[in-house]
């Protein structure tokens, strides 16, 4: 295992908090000595950015809906990547032995929503298991290390339903801490199986395909530049893409492209025009129908609100 050394370094919030410049629900609770449970469900009122120093400790970053980024050391960018609620819930976890700094950044109207738990050295060197020691070391093997795995489809369920409430009562902080031990042991079998060769072998494929739609380059490839980059038939990614996605490649980004193309649409950072181009549709036409198949309403509804609250009398002081 590598070994933390830990320095009386304080955590420091050069945002000093943002303060007004979200709405929405924020927790950060000790649900265990050494282990500290972070939930978030926020809108951006205007661009934010924010910098801290943290200490030693590994992070678990599980991103439930974002457009934020976050930069982990001077190394990892995380940027949160589910488009809508069929795509599956990547976790990352990084390594930190030693001081350094976390930096996010999100533009106004953003929705940001995760989980993100931090297990200081004491709690790694109590709760890591003898049979885990040798993977967990292989992995995390210097500061910033990193991995990431898809979660479990229960606990992905569980996630979201903890990340839309409250901790007001002791059975809630029993349930956060019980999925906190839970994606715990959700990372060890991963670096388990991931240690085995012929795990290893099994699980490259969707592994790189995973990391590749984390890119937003992907959208602008066609199926065989996606296919040779990954080093794969075009059939063989298909395969891939309807195990990993549930549903074909084609599909995906597609539905990924209008949610995108939504999220723009609320921020009133494109027109419908240019939101129609934005997912690939030569017609403003054809983009409506996608829409209205894909969220149930017009994207000129969108269009029409935006235009209401601009149009809107300023409250009177």
């Amino acid at each position: 295992m590598v070994k933390l050394h830990m320095t009386d370094t304080v955590a420091r919030d050069t945002s000093a908090r943002q303060r007004g410049r979200f709405t929405g629900r924020v927790e950060n609770l000790v649900i265990q000595e050494g282990l500290r449970f972070h939930n978030k469900d926020i809108v951006h009122k205007a661009d934010f950015a924010t910098e801290r120093e943290l200490p030693p400790q590994l992070i678990i970053a599980i991103p439930l809906e974002s457009r934020a980024l976050m930069t982990y050391g001077a190394t990892h960018r995380l940027k949160g990547c589910r488009f809508h609620e069929s795509d599956p819930i990547v976790a990352t976890a990084i390594l930190y032995t030693e001081p350094d700094i976390v930096q996010g950044a999100a533009k106004a109207q953003v929705r940001s929503r995760s989980i993100v738990l931090s297990l200081d050295h004491t709690w790694l060197a109590h709760n890591l298991a003898q049979a885990h020691r040798k993977a967990f070391a292989q992995t995390f093997s210097r500061h910033l290390s990193r991995v990431d795995w898809t979660l479990p489809a229960a606990l992905g369920q569980i996630a979201e339903a903890l990340n839309l409430t409250s901790s007001q009562n002791a059975s809630e902080m029993l349930m956060r801490k019980a999925f906190a031990l839970s994606v715990w042991e959700s990372l060890m079998t991963h670096l388990q199986q991931a240690a085995s060769p012929c795990c290893q072998r099994q699980n490259e494929q969707p592994t790189r395909l995973k990391m590749l739609l984390r890119d937003e380059k992907v959208d602008e490839m066609t199926l065989t530049e996606i296919a040779a980059t990954l080093g794969m038939s075009v059939s063989t990614l298909q395969r891939a893409a309807k195990k990993e996605l549930g549903m074909s490649l084609q599909r995906y980004l597609r539905q990924r492209k209008l949610q995108e193309a939504r999220a723009r649409l609320e921020a009133r950072s494109l027109s419908l025009q240019g939101a129609a181009a934005h997912a690939g549709y030569d017609h403003v036409a054809n983009f409506i129908t996608a829409f209205r198949k894909q969220f149930g309403f017009s994207p000129t509804r969108i269009a029409r609100q935006g235009k209401e609250q601009e149009q809107a009398p300023s409250a009177t002081p």
